[in-house]
């Protein structure tokens, strides 16, 4: 098991956007905590979906009371505000939001500021995340990063603090225009770091099918095939279990389980990922 050794860290990439990559962190999250799972969850991305998503109605606050994240972790430290009037030390314990009560499922939040921060940095370091995760959070089995559809100083502090890589994607037009950016994107990065061990965990349907039989309908028949021969062309695996498409997954983001309908669905996916990440069989 993970706990013993630290956490497996995983990052949910696709270099095309609009493939649900938030969706499969928050959800992914969400399930692997349910099954006894100690998770940390990062917002890399400055669109800060998941944060809001966590977050709900308090992003608002969270930003008003101009609470550390994302941005405090690359910096390193937090600036003078409020009371503070000099520089002070970043506290993790800070930056981390708990989403269920019991700390099984913590995350990071993004700050729209986060691109902004980073661009007028000198020289951005794009192994602060990796420090982060490696002095403060090896009692948890699972980090999961949410990261922007770009290559960026982002995509790269995304894989040095990772050992695996998830991809979604949508079964439509142009459905794998970022499959060759990503794979050349990761060659590069192992060129770089021959000694850092980082792969494909998969590729995950996601938005693949609508229950009442509509199997995705002709576009996804086109798709499908380019998808599962550019799949294969790099060696990635394909996971058997697709994510439906679900008007629940936005309420089941934020913890609301009340007329879900078929977004339970979910949990068939997860439960093939975390088995193949090791954490064991459905239950």
């Amino acid at each position: 098991m993970a706990t013993r050794r630290g956490p497996i860290c995983v990052s949910v990439i696709n270099m095309k956007g609009g493939v649900g990559k938030t969706t499969v962190v928050a959800l992914l999250g969400r399930r692997a905590a349910i099954k006894d799972f100690r998770v940390l969850v990062v917002d890399l991305d400055p669109q800060a979906n998941l944060s809001q998503a966590y977050m709900g109605n308090a992003y608002r606050r969270f930003l008003t009371n101009q609470q550390p994240s994302i941005v405090e972790v690359f910096d390193g430290y937090r600036p003078p505000a409020g009371p503070r009037t000099s520089t002070t030390p970043l506290d993790p314990e800070d930056v981390v939001h708990n989403v269920y009560r019991d700390g099984t499922l913590a995350y990071v939040p993004s700050r729209f500021d986060f691109s902004d921060n980073l661009v007028r940095a000198v020289k951005p370091d794009p192994k602060v995340l990796s420090h982060f995760i490696a002095d403060h959070f090896q009692d948890r089995d699972l980090v999961l990063i949410d990261c922007p559809p770009t290559e960026s100083v982002f995509t790269r502090a995304a894989y040095h603090a990772s050992r695996y890589v998830l991809v979604p994607v949508r079964p439509e037009y142009f459905a794998t225009v970022g499959f060759p950016l990503l794979a050349q994107s990761l060659h590069t990065f192992r060129t770089e770091n021959p000694a850092h061990a980082i792969d494909v965990l998969g590729v995950v349907i996601n938005n693949g099918f609508y229950d009442g039989g509509n199997d995705g309908g002709p576009e996804k028949r086109r798709a499908m095939p380019e998808i599962l021969e550019e799949a294969e062309k790099n060696g990635w695996h394909v996971f058997r279990r697709q994510i439906p498409h679900s008007r629940g997954f936005p309420k089941l983001m934020r913890g609301d389980r009340s007329h879900g309908g078929n977004s339970w669905r979910f949990r068939l996916f997860a439960d093939e990922c975390l088995e193949r990440l090791g954490f064991g069989g459905d239950d």
